[in-house]
C-alpha cells in the first residue's frame, strides 16, 4: 500500500483524494496547514507527497522545501488553483528540486494516480542528478566509472 501526505487547507481536497485512491492501495494522510506537514514527514515515512501551494502560514513552497531537507529523496507534486506550471514559483521549485511535478486544480483523480505511481516507480532525483546521470550514460552508451 502506498502512503501519500496531502496537504491541503481544502478538506474537502484531501477528502476527494483520499476517497478516490483508496481503491488503488493509497492510503492518504491529510494535513491542512504547513506545519503540520513538517511534523508528519519527521514522524513518518511516506512514499510521495501532494502540497497544495497556496497554504495558511507558510506558502506550499516554503513547506516542501522543509520537508525536502527532513525527507531528500520524497517525490513531491505540488497543487494549486491560483497558480500555473509556468509561474515563476513553481519553475523555480520544480528547477530546484523543491518538487517534481505540477498539476492544476481542478485535476482528474486518474491524472494525480498516473503521476505518483510514476514518480515513486522512477524514483526521486534532483535536476543535477538526472543531469550526471544523462551525461554519463551519453559516454558510448556505458557509464563512464573513472
Amino acid at each position: 500500500m502506498l502512503e501519500i501526505l496531502v496537504v491541503d487547507d481544502e478538506k474537502d481536497i484531501c477528502w476527494a483524494l483520499e476517497q478516490g485512491l483508496v481503491d488503488e492501495g493509497v492510503r492518504i494522510t491529510q494535513v491542512h496547514g504547513g506545519q503540520d506537514a513538517i511534523r508528519a514527514v519527521r514522524g513518518r515515512s511516506f512514499d510521495a507527497a501532494i502540497i497544495d501551494v497556496k497554504l495558511p502560514g507558510k506558502n506550499g513552497i516554503e513547506v516542501s522545501r522543509a520537508i525536502r531537507h527532513l525527507a531528500p529523496r520524497l517525490p513531491i507534486v505540488m497543487i494549486s488553483g491560483y497558480h500555473y506550471e509556468y509561474d515563476q514559483p513553481i519553475q523555480e521549485g520544480l528547477q530546484r528540486g523543491e518538487c517534481q511535478a505540477f498539476i492544476s486544480k481542478p485535476f482528474e483523480l486518474d491524472e494525480i494516480s498516473a503521476l505518483l505511481r510514476r514518480l515513486i516507480k522512477e524514483g526521486f532525483a534532483h535536476p543535477l542528478d538526472r543531469l550526471t546521470w544523462e551525461r554519463l550514460l551519453s559516454l558510448d552508451g556505458r557509464l563512464d566509472t573513472s
